[in-house]
């Protein structure tokens, strides 16, 4: 039968005194790559060495290492995967988060090379026992006396959790908030932040509770800005629906904080009736230049030989500041700021 995590772990704890001649020359190596000053280490130079000093050879023939670009949530996971030749959850795959590991010091890499290490060897030794575990987590009494024992003896800070929140946070973009009663508690005020795009639902442990004690539906209040390569995968219709009018970053609405205000903005209609006599003349020739067409409005005298021209309300252009007819500022923003 499996022996246990504690048992294994006893076992492995009993090879380091004395070292045999091959861990002796392990330890060598591996003090000659962690001293010799480099910002950066080879975590699959590094595992062979650690496979002979610590684990008795048994991590190399089944374990895989990879470096992961989407691992954010975790430092580094150990998980079971299938031999191709057998079909059975034989192969261990050891993963080592890129996003979480790359900007910290090495000394985390390697802390967390061996922790991962550590539960490839449980699976190893105890079979599917260890994913259980005595606590749960795979952090049990076996994995404790282990982590423990090589800390000792290589001076490492093998843990049972790593501390990376910030960095884990940082990578939590995309952000849902409940708007029910529970957006007022502590200690997530009713948010959901995610480093994937998936919405709350069905799917999480914790939903049927939420529904039962809260029953708040909710919106996404937060996404990362797409990437040039999402944006140009996009279909045309797609894109569309991402733009917003030109306008709406011209026309404001503004409220009066009382009744002595009486600033005026460049984004506010001009009325004619309310210009004098000098500035009239001016905004009527910019009136009659062109209609949608391009071409000069017809004009009619009257009996007093005054020339009658539709009175317009101008606005200003929010690019060039030209004065435009209200009713051709769509046509002139088309036209000449497309």
């Amino acid at each position: 039968m499996p022996i246990t995590d504690e048992d294994a772990a006893l076992q492995a704890i009993a090879t380091l005194d004395p070292l045999s001649t091959e861990q002796q020359d392990a330890l060598h190596a591996i003090d000659a790559i962690t001293n010799d000053g480099e910002p950066f280490v080879d975590v699959f130079e590094l595992f062979g060495y650690y496979d002979k000093l610590y684990f008795g050879n048994l991590l190399l023939p089944r374990v895989e290492v990879i470096w992961s670009p989407r691992l954010t949530l975790c430092a580094g996971i150990c998980e079971l995967s299938k031999d191709p030749s057998t079909n059975k959850f034989t192969r261990i795959r050891l993963k080592l988060s890129t996003p979480l590991l790359q900007y910290r010091p090495r000394s985390d890499t390697i802390n967390t090379l061996l922790h991962e290490a550590i539960h490839a060897y449980f699976f190893i030794t105890t079979s599917w026992k260890h994913s259980r575990g005595d606590d749960g987590t795979g952090h049990g009494v076996g994995f404790q006396l282990l982590a423990d024992a090589i800390n000792n003896h290589g001076n490492y800070e093998v843990t049972i959790y790593h501390t990376f929140h910030d960095e884990v946070d940082s990578y939590r973009t995309h952000v849902w908030q409940c708007h029910g009663r529970c957006k007022t508690q502590p200690p997530f005020f009713g948010q959901v932040k995610r480093s994937m795009n998936r919405a709350p639902g069905k799917g999480d442990t914790w939903w049927a509770r939420h529904e039962a004690e809260c029953g708040g539906t909710y919106a996404k209040i937060s996404e990362p800005e797409l990437t040039k390569k999402q944006l140009q995968n996009m279909s045309s219709k797609e894109r569309a629906g991402r733009q917003k009018n030109k306008l709406d970053k011209w026309i404001t609405t503004s409220k009066r904080k009382d009744s002595n205000t009486e600033g005026k903005t460049s984004d506010k209609p001009i009325a004619l009736d309310e210009e004098d006599e000098t500035s009239r003349s001016a905004i009527i020739k910019d009136a009659i230049v062109s209609s949608s067409a391009g071409q000069k409005r017809p004009r009619a005298d009257t009996d007093d030989g005054q020339l009658l021209v539709e009175k317009k309300t101008l606005v200003e252009c929010p690019i060039c500041t030209i004065g435009v007819a209200d009713t051709e500022i769509n046509d002139h923003l088309d036209l000449l700021h497309p």
